[in-house]
């Protein structure tokens, strides 16, 4: 679908730009934050999947087979499986509505794409069941790390607790971070891009979302009944943590591959492309993010203003080469929507100038 829509984008020209000429689709703002968040995310998923790949080889070939490993396996290819598909249909339909009219008729396959990729969702588990049970790992590792914990752990933790509230509902790490800032996008930017920076944020995120869901549900004790009604009520709050932990994992894997690429004008595309990824993750839980005071304002307003002026324009011209990288021969793609639209602009030109 993405080799179908950024492909249209690049030959599509709608509109007379500075010159005169008309300009392509992908050369408006709107579509780059359409087609190139997309990008980045699938660009997360193939990586991911490699992961998991490997993982399922070292598991099922006895090279590290262990209980421990295992469910690991399974972990990660719940949180896969269930983000995968999603993913997969929002891209399709965006990819649909970014083709206009043309996305919609069948020749072009975007609508058969998202009628056959619906079923997974639901298949080999409903997604929401899938996150359940990762969510339920995230709770059991959590309940393991305090299970005998020593004095000096248990007060290490309060601490924290109490000073982790102190810190972010009294606003004092959104005071330090503008101060440190000291008004300038460009610091704010600086933080936030940071590799180490970004993972911190992903992975507090996680974290606490799993701290703070199994405080609320230690409240049950061992009465059954109460445990169930309290699982009930937070059972929202478990999915969405465990949505967290699966683009956490996402973001690792891309990080991961980084390290493996040689070539230095990759390593440079593709860390904005990872960039871009971590950048539409942190942007699209800025609430999050301000309400638990992770992120000042002005770091906050500092993400979606770096996505716009500097990672969208970076990738803009490596679009057609980012979607070439996904190797897909033209009987597999089996549209001539993008060729098509070229020669009709040729033949438009030729008509103009006769």
């Amino acid at each position: 679908a993405l080799d179908i829509a950024v492909r249209y984008s690049l030959a599509r020209r709608q509109f007379a730009g500075k010159d005169g000429s008309e300009v392509t689709l992908l050369d408006y703002q709107r579509h780059q934050r359409r087609l190139l968040p997309l990008i980045a995310r699938t660009y997360a998923q193939i990586f991911t999947h490699q992961e998991l790949l490997n993982q399922f080889h070292t598991v099922f070939s006895g090279e590290n087979d262990t209980e421990e490993t295992r469910s690991d396996l399974e972990t990660v290819s719940a949180a896969s499986k269930a983000l995968s598909t999603w993913y997969a249909l929002d891209t399709i339909q965006e990819c649909r509505e970014a083709c206009g009219g043309q996305g919609f008729m069948a020749q072009h396959r975007l609508t058969g794409l998202r009628a056959d990729l619906d079923v997974y969702v639901t298949f080999e588990g409903d997604n929401n069941v899938m996150l359940q049970l990762v969510a339920k790992r995230l709770l059991t590792d959590y309940a393991k790390a305090f299970k005998s914990p020593d004095f000096g752990t248990l007060a290490q933790y309060v601490a924290g607790q109490v000073g982790e509230t102190a810190i972010n509902r009294g606003g004092l790490r959104g005071l330090a971070q503008s101060i440190t800032d000291f008004g300038s996008t460009a610091r704010a930017v600086g933080y936030v891009k940071d590799e180490e920076h970004q993972h911190q944020l992903l992975t507090d995120r996680v974290h606490t979302m799993v701290a703070s869901i199994a405080n609320k549900l230690k409240a049950a004790g061992s009465d059954k009944d109460k445990q169930a009604e309290l699982f009930n009520r937070y059972q929202n709050d478990l999915i969405n943590a465990a949505r967290a932990h699966a683009e956490l994992i996402m973001w690792e894997a891309f990080t991961s591959a980084l390290k493996t690429i040689k070539d230095g004008d990759s390593i440079k595309i593709l860390t904005w492309l990872r960039d871009l990824y971590g950048f539409t993750l942190l942007e699209e839980n800025l609430s999050w993010y301000l309400i638990n005071g992770r992120l000042s304002g002005a770091r906050a307003e500092a993400i979606t203003e770096y996505i716009d002026s500097r990672l969208l324009p970076r990738l803009r011209p490596h679009a057609e080469n980012l979607v070439d990288a996904f190797l897909l021969p033209p009987e597999l793609v089996r549209t001539t929507l993008a060729q098509d639209e070229r020669e009709r602009q040729l033949n438009r030109q030729t008509l103009v100038r006769n």
